[in-house]
């Protein structure tokens, strides 16, 4: 038979408490409408059970419709019924309707696809076409749950990842499937309690189309002996839709920040720090287990700031605020030197010198710049006394790859640290009126070398 007419039956209907409350799809679908603040739609509609549903539950949400019927001519006689169909539906309903006509087998040669895929690539450009001319703010169309079970099965049998095993997107900002959470049960006991009629396209009862054998043949067997396969699958689809949305997020992280660095912010905002961090550190090689073993120490009481972990492109370390990974250098500091001859000019310049530059009467052949070492210590200049250069360092809160790229300068003849690059200078060795010569030292990238300059 072609065309049903659900029939009343008021035992189902008092039992059943989909049937017995269509209120509950209509919120549903009303709810979905307006989180996106979604006020007119073109819906695609077919005639089936799905379709015409849909139609109802959109009519009562008082949203905008402009109906489209897609005619493929592909079934004869049963073509022209289903748009007779949906033109009595629409006409009743006062929902305006426009019926599309496609040459499906024409376009089916000419882009040398399938009978499956001509349609969809013919529906859905005629769709959006008429979204646009319309000013709708979404193409509806009814998929249900069964439709997103199937999809989630096709794809694994392609051979999907995240991506494909998500299903369908309810709501990709183009395209909204109001129906996608209920399941085709629940539309046919909606249409009942509606007194509501539909028409069945005879195509769907062939398992010849892959989807329609995974509907005809393979669930229903899943059925039997998993119950509530359907429902398990719907779920999974759910499942890797939130993580493909925690995988989104987590590129757009991890790319608007410094390439290198995790902030421990970000760390936090993540459900699963383990996770996050696992996804940053196998960036550089990093293993799961240390995923582990860092989520671990960010826990640990007290912090341990400076740990490191070594992986294959270099290491990580734990500084007070983030994770960071860094290649270490073992190239010695290198300085460019510049001679003056001591003036008022000079001294100026030197009293006006910036902490990343080192101006002193030593010359080259009394200094020598290396790497800060355990038990190195400086006069800070306006200090009586000494202190360690890792004290220096913890106190301007240098993390543990910038306390590695610090250079000082050392005097050869004292052994006294005069100088941390960007820090502090030593109250020894000063440029004074007395220095015949002055000498500024900076960092470079050559050696380190001494160019005689006037100034």
């Amino acid at each position: 038979m072609m065309c049903k007419k659900t029939k009343s039956n008021p035992e189902a209907t008092a039992s059943s408490p989909t049937a017995a409350d269509p209120d509950r799809l209509e919120h549903r679908v009303r709810a979905c409408i307006a989180a996106e603040g979604i006020t007119s739609v073109t819906a695609g509609i077919s005639g089936g059970a799905d379709s015409v549903a849909m139609l109802l539950m959109l009519r009562e949400c008082g949203v905008g419709i402009n109906a489209v019927h897609c005619n493929f001519h592909l079934r004869g006689d049963e073509s022209e019924r289903d748009r007779d169909f949906v033109e009595d539906l629409c006409r009743r309903l006062g929902i305006r309707l426009l019926v599309v006509d496609f040459d499906v087998k024409a376009y089916m040669e000419a882009n040398r696809v399938s009978v499956e895929m001509a349609c969809r690539e013919l529906r859905y450009a005629e769709f959006r076409r008429i979204m646009r001319e319309n000013g709708s703010d979404r193409i509806a169309v009814a998929h249900n749950a069964d439709d997103n079970a199937e999809t989630l099965l096709l794809n694994l049998m392609r051979g999907a990842g995240v991506a494909g095993l998500r299903g369908i997107s309810p709501d990709n900002g183009e395209i909204i499937r109001p129906l996608l959470g209920v399941t085709r049960a629940e539309i046919l006991e909606y249409l009942e309690s509606k007194g509501e009629t539909y028409v069945t396209d005879s195509t769907n009862m062939s398992s010849d189309y892959r989807r329609n054998f995974l509907r005809n043949e393979v669930i229903p067997l899943l059925e039997t002996r998993w119950p509530g396969a359907k429902k398990s699958i719907c779920h999974t689809a759910s499942i890797m839709r939130q993580e493909e949305r925690m995988l989104d997020w987590a590129e757009q992280l991890l790319s608007d920040a410094d390439s290198r660095v995790l902030p421990f912010e970000a760390i936090r905002k993540c459900p699963d720090s383990k996770w996050i961090i696992n996804r940053f550190i196998s960036r550089f090689g990093g293993s799961p287990t240390q995923s582990g073993e860092i989520a671990a120490s960010l826990e640990a009481v007290p912090f341990q700031s400076g740990k490191q972990w070594t992986v294959p492109q270099g290491r990580l370390v734990l500084e007070r605020d983030r994770l960071e990974f860094s290649v270490p250098h073992d190239d010695l500091p290198s300085a460019s030197c510049e001679a003056f001859d001591t003036d008022g000019n000079s001294l100026g310049l030197a009293l006006r010198a910036p902490l990343s530059e080192l101006w002193t009467s030593l010359p080259p052949d009394r200094i020598a710049f290396r790497k800060p070492e355990t038990g190195d210590r400086i006069k800070p200049l306006g200090m009586s006394g000494s202190v360690t250069v890792s004290k220096v360092m913890k106190d301007a809160r240098l993390s543990q790859t910038q306390k590695e790229d610090v250079m000082v300068a050392l005097d050869t003849d004292t052994g006294e640290i005069i100088w941390i690059e960007g820090l502090k200078r030593s109250r020894l060795a000063l440029v004074g009126p007395e220095s015949d010569r002055c000498y500024r030292y900076r960092r470079t990238d050559t050696r380190i070398h001494a160019k005689e300059a006037e100034e």
